[in-house]
Order: C-alpha cells, then structure tokens, then sequence
C-alpha cells in the first residue's frame, strides 16, 4: 500500500514534548504490546511518560506508513486540526498522510487525565487567557505583528519554501477577526501558535525568567485553511 506525500503544514525542529509517539510498552505500566506515547512537562519540572494501548488501530496506521517506506516501525507523529495523522520519514525531509482518526487521545497518568482538551489536570474547563497546563502536541502556526493575519510555510518541492496566509484562503477581513483573537491573548507582536486536534489554540509567552503556555481559545474550520488532500 501506497500513501501519499503530505501537501499541508508539517511541522519541524519540534521538541520532544510537543509530538505523539508509537513505542514497545512497558510492563511497568501494565503494556505489553505497542502504544501511543507522550511526554508531558508538568508545573512541577517533572517530565512525565505517559501512555495508552487503548489505540491499536491508530498504531496500525503509523507502522503501515514506516513499513511501506522500508523504514523500522513505531517512531514520531503528528495529528492536526482535520484530525489527520501525519507521519515524517526518518532521514528525510517528508511527510506522509496515514489518514484520518477520530477517537480522542487520553493518558491516564497518576491519577491524572493529559489531554489536548481545554480542560485542566482534574477536568475543570478553562478560559482564554489561563495558562495552558495541556500537552503540547501540535501544528504550529504564526501570528503575524500587529494580529492582521496568520501563516505558516510549507515546502512544495526541494529548494522551495511557500508561505501559505489566512487572508489568502478566507480574505483578509475574516482572517483579521481570527487572528485578532489570538492576538487578545497572544499580543501584538505576534509569534508562533499551536493547534491541535481538538482545535485548541495554545501559544508561549516569554515571562521574566520562564516561557509559559496560554490558552488562545479554539479554531472554527469554516474560518480556517482548507483541509489538505481534500479532494
């Protein structure tokens, strides 16, 4: 089986926490087989590793798309806010479509629930403007200066980087409104935003002596980029 090459926002140099993972289970966690993983930095420094077998089907989907390249199984993914799963190719510059998955991830984790849910650890929902204490997996976008619009770039072929703009897709006045949103939250100067797969927008801010995550609120498709590959 073939899948296609990734035609949409791929994201790069991304830090260890802020991506999904297929790993072997560990017995200490009750797991024999393969599962999703995350890391998760809590408040408290710590560095959490979580994981759930509850999601064999998802974890077919990312190894079919490593085998058939010939690469090794299990290794890094992404799910963006059209709720497709991206796989990168170790050792290149591409990414694949595995294809859509809907079921919500979750890691039970010492009592706790880690989720990209605007909900804090002990499920209580939180407002824009509250730090975001969720995982941090997701596609990450700009916010231009001055909250006029929103981009991201893309590499359509070698040598080649597109920047792709909200008013380009939606027209500049809907875009403003969207990007004045997260510019409520965010300021003025813009800077990078993520979004995840429960169209949950969270952004770092730069404090004195630490960056901290904010909840910028959730993204509305209808106002959105096109989904990729829809066609």
């Amino acid at each position: 089986m073939t899948f296609p090459r990734f035609e949409g926002n791929c994201p790069r140099n991304v830090s260890k926490d802020a991506k999904y993972s297929i790993r072997t289970g560990s017995s200490a966690q009750g797991h024999s087989g393969p599962v999703v993983a995350l890391i998760y930095e809590s408040e408290d420094d710590e560095r959490w590793h979580a994981a759930t077998d509850e999601h064999p089907e998802l974890v077919n989907m990312v190894n079919a798309v490593k085998t058939s390249l010939g690469q090794p199984p299990n290794g890094a993914f992404y799910i963006n806010e059209y709720k497709q799963v991206i796989v990168p190719v170790a050792g290149s510059s591409e990414y694949f479509l595995a294809g859509t998955y809907e079921p919500p991830l979750r890691f039970e984790f010492e009592g706790k629930v880690i989720s990209g849910e605007a909900v804090d650890l002990e499920g209580n929902p939180i407002s824009p403007g509250d730090t975001w204490i969720g995982p941090h997996p997701g596609i990450r976008y700009k916010l231009c200066a001055g909250g006029r619009d929103i981009e991201y770039s893309m590499f359509p072929r070698p040598n080649v980087e597109k920047r792709m703009k909200l008013s380009k897709a939606i027209g500049p006045e809907r875009a403003q409104k969207v990007a004045s949103g997260i510019m409520a939250v965010k300021g003025g100067a813009g800077g990078r935003f993520y979004v995840n797969e429960f169209l949950n927008v969270f952004a770092p801010l730069k404090e004195e002596w630490d960056t901290r995550y904010v909840y910028c609120g959730r993204v509305v498709l209808d106002e959105w980029f096109p989904k990729p590959h829809d066609h």
